[in-house]
């Protein structure tokens, strides 16, 4: 799925003695020379879109829903939209052209290139579509952030989302067929025509049915029960491939036990198959880790864990997940946790992180496996609750800076990694103002127990608890090695 997307295209041209990797930003190569050490080829700037999915559905607008909640739920949902400064080629800073639109209709703004720019606190209806314009030599260092309040009602907890770019494929491992479960899929074509998309369900027991086949209209969402197609299953991950086009996709879920409500979460598509999944951000009550395994055989899967002290055990070191299934393990209560899972073949990996609330009720959050830190990336922060940023171990150090309500950036802070645990930083103290978002520098970070630094941002209120991941890195931040022999 990397391949699948990414928005730099590579020609392969076979000669005799040579093959031949071009891209528009390459180099001619020396006549003569066969053999050749790695080129530094800076990934050519594009714009960065992302779709942010909107307020819960709550009823019959899903296909297959029966009205299963009531009305009296009180539910906010916002979303805050962010551009922050970034260098360019030329050794100018600025921060991209940032729009806000509704998915195929108006646009709500749109703000010039400028020092940082951060929008308001309105309350949406509808699904989002958030832009950053770049320009030649200067990528788009945006990002687009929802979060959802229940503070009444079956709906009670918080659910936050870094909204998700469109692919042509992805996973997301979330949600369930369970009864008490409401697991929704959302799919959103910011395109101009419609799209075919194929969807298929994992489950503990390998794959639930047959694909289901959607048709999805150019500024469409359409919503899915998963109960629907995988009835009963504890535990899903969603595989969708995209024909004609690409989509956004996420996974929202709101959960009751009897009439006592157990929490609202919305999820995306994480780290893309592997064989080294890494978790951070695991703080809380029964955490659960759930593996997927995309290959036909089984897949036999370790997990170590590190809290901020080192190494700690769990109960669970080992799992076995079947071909095209889903598994997981119960970790219990876990603080400040990073979980560094490794298996014989490429898997994908999510957890989920707890805390109790009112008269039974309770929320849950769920924390996709990430990339590493790149050189630059961009993490909006919800105008609710108390933050703090969790980093898997690591050497090194990692660059923070808040971004104000203004849209400028606080003096960058070092932090020094824990090479044999989890390293916290409570993002109050970044700043004596209030910080909308974070910018990350992760290019003298390097993984000790993993490949790569990892981070998370774990989010609790009063009623709830929720994760945070970052935008991916804008393209045209990073440098990429071409051999060439």
């Amino acid at each position: 799925m990397k391949n699948l997307r990414s928005i730099m295209t590579f020609a392969a041209i076979a000669v005799p003695g040579v093959l031949v990797a071009t891209t528009s930003f390459l180099a001619p190569m020396t006549p003569g020379t066969l053999d050749r050490s790695p080129e530094q080829v800076r990934m050519p700037t594009a714009d960065t879109r992302v779709v942010c999915p909107g307020p819960l559905l709550t009823d019959g607008t899903a296909e297959g829903t029966d009205a299963e909640f009531v009305d009296d739920s009180k539910v906010s949902t916002r979303v805050v939209a962010a551009s922050a400064p970034i260098g360019a080629a030329d050794g100018s800073t600025s921060s991209a052209r940032l729009q806000v639109a509704d998915l195929g209709g108006s646009v709500d703004f749109d703000n010039p290139a400028g020092q940082g720019f951060v929008s308001g606190d309105d309350s949406i209806d509808s699904t989002k579509v958030v832009t950053g314009f770049a320009r030649p030599g200067a990528p788009a260092l945006t990002t687009g952030f929802e979060t959802v309040e229940g503070s009444s009602g079956d709906l009670t907890g918080l659910a936050t989302l870094t909204c998700a770019q469109a692919a042509s494929s992805f996973r997301i491992l979330a949600g369930s067929g369970a009864t008490g479960s409401n697991s929704q899929l959302l799919l959103s074509n910011p395109g101009d025509a419609p799209v075919q998309a194929e969807v298929k369900l994992m489950t503990p027991g390998g794959g639930a049915a047959e694909p289901t086949e959607l048709s999805i209209k150019a500024g469409e969402q359409r919503a899915v029960r998963l109960a629907g197609l995988a009835g009963g299953a504890e535990a899903l991950a969603v595989d969708v491939t995209v024909d004609g086009g690409v989509l956004a996709g996420s996974v929202q879920e709101t959960v009751l036990d009897g009439l006592k409500p157990q929490g609202i979460d919305l999820a995306a598509a994480g780290a893309d198959a592997d064989r080294q999944q890494v978790l951070t951000g695991l703080n809380g009550k029964d955490v659960r880790v759930r593996v997927a395994n995309p290959g036909k055989g089984l897949a036999e899967v370790g997990l170590k864990a590190f809290g901020p002290d080192g190494e700690i055990d769990i109960p669970r070191q080992s799992m076995t997940v079947v071909g095209h299934g889903v598994a997981e393990a119960d970790l219990g209560d876990l603080e400040a946790t990073s979980l560094v899972i490794d298996a014989d073949q490429q898997i994908q990996a999510g957890a989920f992180i707890g805390q109790d609330g009112k008269k039974g009720a309770s929320d849950f959050g769920s924390v996709q496996a990430s990339e590493s830190l790149a050189e630059t990336q961009i993490m909006a922060l919800p105008r609710t609750g108390e933050t703090s940023l969790h980093l898997s171990p690591g050497q090194g150090r990692v660059q923070v800076q808040g971004m104000l309500d203004n849209g400028s950036l606080t003096d960058p802070q070092t932090v020094d990694l824990n090479p044999t645990g989890t390293t916290v930083v409570d993002t109050g103290t970044v700043s004596e103002e209030s910080v909308r978002a974070l910018v990350l520098k992760g290019s003298q970070a390097s993984g000790s127990r993993a490949e790569g630094v990892h981070a998370t941002a774990v989010v609790t209120t009063d009623d709830g608890i929720s994760t945070v991941a970052p935008a991916p890195a804008p393209t045209g931040v990073a440098y990429r090695d071409i051999r060439l022999g």
